[in-house]
């Protein structure tokens, strides 16, 4: 089967590409993100959404073959979870309003044709009829323009994905969607496709590499040779993706979710915000489809899935959230500890918790837990409007301070609490 096959729809249907195990993961995530983001979005505080934009960058004909079943691409999927998330936040408070919008774009008729066709067999013709969805015919860069003009006169949140199949996504594209304020971006990067042009010193794929604004970002790579540290290499890519993306693109909050072939990452789906809040959402999100270990599984930092261990799950795998747990707490007080007790005067947990979140996996309730241990064991205490508090669910402006007498451990001999 050709590359184009694969990424192909026919306008009446008839021809729906297969769907492979790596790229559902990539749907799964992004349709749990987005209702999450509404539930959060319009379900917590005073100051609740009323006015989302959508924006599906790439959206394909809408739908896959799954064998013999149907798999709903993301644009449908994009639709039904704003819908989920929204009875959800009916359900718990209010008859909440929401003005959802929905822009579907990609570069071949064909396919915005068969995503009219999908969203009409899937019960969803009404969203085609209605101006709540817009299906355009272009290439998603040159629609950028009108985009960002309409997310501007409706204000609100917006959110991204963009799923293409190759370096569309780059830091100038990032620059005008999180200059909006309240957006942010869920994209595929093919971390791939990156390796095999930058392991190449040709003019054409030079002049690739300063196109996509990268600079001196990966000027190292070639210190690895062909048969370098293949776990290093790993967490070369990755981290300097970040660094071009935090730095070129002025994005404050990053993260990455890698999805790998085998033992290398095939791509990154990469987030990109400047709300902490919507970070800690996206990490919550991305602990559901794990199934990596936390701590450089793979040469991988933090949170991935890898198609093998989903097919071949055995007893460490079915403990991998448990051991998780245990590990991810365990580095979370060693990574917390120093910076503590440089602080005599101490640190709010709201400044910590921003500090450091960008550096770990580790959610806010994560975080709680490390500090209650921490403080069991007399190495930290908690004040709470300047008395101690013993609390375990802490305040953003609770103050963590070291103990002025911390317990001496010695390895080898027990801990007496």
């Amino acid at each position: 089967m050709s590359n184009n096959q694969k990424h192909h729809w026919t306008s009446d249907g008839s021809y729906l590409p297969p769907i492979p195990l790596y790229a559902k993961i990539k749907h799964l995530v992004a349709q749990e993100y987005i209702k999450n983001w509404i539930e959060v979005l319009c379900g917590h505080g005073r100051h609740v959404a009323t006015t989302v934009t959508l924006v599906d960058g790439f959206c394909g004909g809408g739908m896959y073959r799954d064998g013999d079943e149907l798999w709903e691409g993301s644009a449908i999927r994009m639709i039904r979870m704003v819908e989920a998330g929204l009875k959800t936040v009916r359900e718990r408070k209010h008859q909440h309003q929401l003005d959802a919008k929905f822009i579907f774009i990609d570069a071949n008729r064909e396919h915005t044709d068969c995503l009219r066709l999908q969203l009409k067999n899937s019960g969803l013709e009404h969203y085609v009829k209605s101006d709540n969805c817009i299906i355009t015919n272009n290439k998603f860069e040159e629609e950028l323009p009108n985009i960002i003009n309409r997310i501007r006169q409706r204000k609100g949140y917006s959110f991204f994905f963009l799923d293409p199949c190759g370096l569309n996504v780059t830091p100038e594209i990032v620059r005008q969607i999180i200059a909006l304020g309240k957006s942010e971006i869920l994209f595929n990067y093919m971390i791939s496709g990156l390796e095999r042009i930058i392991s190449r010193t040709d003019k054409i794929h030079k002049n690739i590499l300063k196109e996509f604004e990268v600079g001196q970002y990966y000027e190292d790579y070639q210190s690895f040779g062909e048969r370098g540290d293949f776990l290093a290499k790993q967490a070369y890519l990755r981290n300097q993706s970040l660094l071009l993306y935090r730095q070129e693109g002025q994005v404050k909050y990053a993260w990455t979710f890698a999805i790998m072939k085998d033992k290398s990452v095939f791509y990154y789906l990469i987030h990109l915000s400047s709300n902490p809040k919507a970070l800690e959402v996206m990490k919550c999100t991305l602990q559901k489809y794990n199934n990596l270990e936390y701590q450089y599984h793979y040469g991988v930092y933090g949170l991935g899935f890898r198609a093998v261990e989903y097919f071949q799950e055995n007893l460490k795998l079915y403990d991998i959230k448990e051991s998780n747990q245990d590990l991810l707490l365990s580095n979370l007080r060693e990574q917390l500890s120093p910076i503590i007790y440089d602080l005599n005067d101490g640190i709010s947990f709201r400044e910590i918790y921003y500090k450091t979140m960008q550096e770990n996996p580790a959610i806010q309730v994560q975080y709680m837990k490390a500090f209650t241990q921490l403080r069991i064991e007399k190495e930290i205490k908690i004040l709470r409007n300047g008395k101690l508090t013993k609390a375990k669910n802490l305040k953003p402006e609770d103050v963590i301070m070291p103990e002025k007498y911390r317990q001496l451990w010695i390895p080898g001999f027990p801990q007496k609490f």
